[in-house]
């Protein structure tokens, strides 16, 4: 959660010491660095240090930072989680898909386990049960998740609550912690939902998700309250199973970008179903996630069940794949098939089943080489050229001469070939499990370039050349999407394959990096877990806290982990290297956090940035007092620290950035004229809003407002109160 100092700073700013930790290497042995070495916060190494910088900087951006957008600028009060953006008021399976389970590893701490697990949770808060009607009045089967969630409290727009594209946010302005709506699509909501089928693609997203989240988390107790509802999400899912093929039928706009798949129209005018690929993709890695999520519950009956329906499917995935090794869209009952690449009819490339079955390994290592080769080597004269014409992933190649006719169906713009970043996430750890890096690391060095312009949106339009049109209007963009670039590096670098009983681990790190060490821990229940890798080549071997273990047969290391409370540092090496020993911080990191009498800190002005009104008026130095008070009391680990100690690191982030700025030592880009810059004044706002809406959800949930109604621990509502955060 620290910030790197540019070559350019000679020294550390006051406001800037306030984000700097002390750690130290830890080493077998002490030499001189490297002539080519790197050292950033979040990485170091030797090598190729443009490659590392590079790698440093995404998980700059999914933590708090002063030069780009960053994760908690995607906080929303009413149900104090993620939210898509700014603009956008709820939560979307689809466009959550690829960042969050790129990041998923790197969200185990807290605030972010509470958001992700908050965010997610709207999905299961509102889920069909064959009762409820959704927003377009349409009563789901049960288990059916949705297109997108959310629940509005009242407290009003001054106050960060509702619809902000609303006047006063569509909510009441009393803050009392009450609903004023709440509201879900349990099909795609976009063109004529009576025609579509219920959101098969988001609801197996959404297991995928949330099993992964469970397991990250390895807490039995957690995952028990939830294991029931998932149970019928895959009920609802297998019943869409056909016994003799074993894949999964699907409807019109039910794929993840919806309403691109038109389904199979009957004579009459109303829709059939087909073998929609992707859906039999993500049921594999679904169900199998389930299976060791039952498995961590105790119930080893029911995970072995889901893994030989998992098995089946995957056995008949062949089917819906070229004589060249690729999916296809998906098949129709008369045996008619879509996107059969170079086919006169429905001749095109759809990238999602391809790269899901590589970053879910429903596909064998030498399948997903091979499809990875063939989508970035993929070449065709219609406009524009190829699945990646500007560095970013499409969604298809050339355009469908079958999607839907709803919605603007021009190519390059919307889901027929505009460029997704949700869907680069997924893309990018495919490539880095394939050995192709040139892909995910350029994919990532474009939407850099809109995260620190404050420019990053979804889709990205024009074959993925610039944000969609509709929202450059707006004075800043910011869409969480677009971590799925940063996010899928993050992830691709190790792959992490969490199970019931540990966590498995490949080494795919760019060619001329001879050393990498990730000073960020991932997490495994409470275990926090710091990798190093040292050398070139396949994995042979690993260090795990001194003791050496062999890499298995398929170029893994298996880490037996019971989540428990512990530091793990693990040195992966790598061809004939010897080992140079793990890094782990040499004492716990603190935030050096100014007192309350350091005004300058504190009542830091923007009178640009001010909102109308306060949520819940307080000294924003009770944040800083109350951090104390809680690392002192042995609770700096807990949801209600973390979220205090993002605050002040965002408050001190809006003050760097302006230090930055009168320094000329911010990123610049110069994107017109297609994209007119961010109005850096409304982008200040942004940083000091994203601090007030931290502290009053902090707030809400120490106060009894919270919608999940959390059980509070006295003792830290004690020292919030002492502290002057809470009356």
């Amino acid at each position: 959660m620290n910030y790197p100092i540019t070559d350019k700073a000679t020294a550390p700013s006051r406001v800037a010491a306030v984000l700097i930790a002390v750690t130290c290497l830890v080493t077998n042995a002490v030499s001189a660095p490297a002539p080519d070495a790197y050292s950033g916060q979040f990485i170091s190494g030797e090598g190729d240090a443009k490659t590392l910088e590079t790698l440093n900087a995404a998980f700059e951006c999914a933590r708090v930072s002063p030069r780009m957008e960053c994760l908690p600028m995607c906080y929303k009060r009413d149900w104090s989680g993620f939210v898509e953006g700014p603009t956008w008021p709820c939560w979307w399976v689809q466009n959550s898909f690829g960042p969050s389970y790129a990041l998923m590893p790197f969200l185990g701490e807290e605030p972010y386990a509470t958001w992700i697990g908050n965010a997610q949770g709207l999905w299961f808060r509102l889920m069909g049960d064959g009762k409820r009607k959704d927003s377009n009045g349409l009563q789901a089967p049960d288990g059916c998740l949705m297109d997108a969630g959310f629940v509005h409290l009242n407290g009003g727009s001054a106050n960060f609550f509702g619809n902000p594209r609303v006047p006063g946010g569509g909510v009441e302005p009393r803050l009392d912690g009450s609903i004023h709506i709440e509201g879900m699509w349990y099909r795609q909501g976009d063109g004529n939902v009576q025609t579509y089928d219920w959101f098969i693609g988001a609801t197996v997203g959404g297991l995928v998700l949330e099993t992964e989240r469970l397991l990250v988390q390895h807490d039995p107790s957690r995952a028990k309250e939830r294991l029931p509802q998932l149970y019928r999400v895959a009920a609802f899912l297998d019943s869409r199973r056909d016994p003799a093929a074993n894949l999964l039928k699907a409807g019109r706009a039910c794929n993840l970008l919806a309403p691109s798949y038109a389904g199979v129209k009957r004579a009459d005018g109303t829709y059939d179903r087909a073998f929609l690929t992707e859906v039999s993709v993500n049921y594999v890695a679904g169900i199998e996630r389930l299976a060791e999520v039952c498995e961590l519950c105790g119930e080893t009956a029911r995970a072995e069940s889901y893994r030989q329906t998992a098995s089946l499917v995957r056995q008949a995935l062949p089917r819906l794949m070229t004589p060249d090794g690729c999916f296809i869209m998906s098949e129709d009952a008369d045996g008619t098939r879509h996107g059969v690449y170079g086919a006169a009819r429905h001749g095109y490339f759809e990238s999602a089943p391809n790269h899901d079955a590589g970053c879910f390994r429903v596909t064998a290592d030498a399948a997903n080489r091979n499809i990875i080769r063939k989508m970035l080597s993929l070449k065709g004269t219609p406009p524009p050229g190829s699945l990646a014409p500007n560095g970013l992933i499409l969604p298809n190649y050339p355009s469908y001469d079958d999607h839907s006719g709803e919605g603007d169906m021009s190519y390059g713009t919307w889901v027929n070939g505009g460029h997704w970043t949700t869907s680069q996430g997924r893309m990018s750890i495919a490539c880095f499990r394939a050995g192709e890096f040139a892909h995910p690391l350029g994919a990532w060095a474009v939407m850099r370039r809109y995260m620190e312009s404050f420019r990053a949106d979804a889709p990205l339009a024009q074959w993925g050349l610039q944000p969609w049109g509709g929202q450059l209007q707006q004075p800043f963009n910011v869409v969480y999407d677009c971590w799925g670039a940063p996010g899928g590096v993050m992830r691709g670098l190790f792959e992490y394959r969490y199970t019931a009983k540990g966590l498995r681990l490949w080494a795919h790190l760019p060619p001329g990096i001879r050393r990498y060490v990730q000073k960020v821990p991932v997490s495994f229940g409470k275990t926090k877990i710091y990798l190093s890798a040292t050398g070139e080549g396949e994995l042979t071997r690993a260090i795990v806290n001194g003791k050496a273990i062999k890499a298995d047969k398929d170029g893994s290391v298996f880490l037996d982990l019971n989540g428990g409370r512990q530091v793990v540092a693990v040195e992966l090496l790598l061809g004939k290297a010897k080992s140079q020993g793990a890094w782990r911080p040499a004492r716990k990191t603190e935030l050096a956090i100014p007192p309350s009498t350091d005004r300058a800190f504190w009542s830091f002005a923007l009178p640009a940035a001010q909102p109308s009104a306060l949520p819940n008026p307080i000294e924003l130095s009770a944040l800083g007092a109350f951090v104390h008070a809680v690392e002192k009391a042995g609770k700096g680990d807990t949801f209600e620290a973390g979220q205090a100690r993002v605050a002040v690191e965002m408050l001190s982030a809006l003050q760097e950035r302006r230090r930055l700025a009168a320094q000329k030592q911010l990123p610049t880009w110069d994107l017109r004229p297609r994209i007119p810059p961010a109005n850096q004044e409304a982008v200040e706002r942004l940083y000091f809003e994203t601090v007030l809406k931290l502290a009053g959800g902090l707030q809400d949930h120490l106060e009894g407002r919270s919608l999940w109604k959390p059980t509070l621990d006295p003792e830290t509502v004690r020292l919030a109160r002492s502290a002057g955060l809470v009356k």
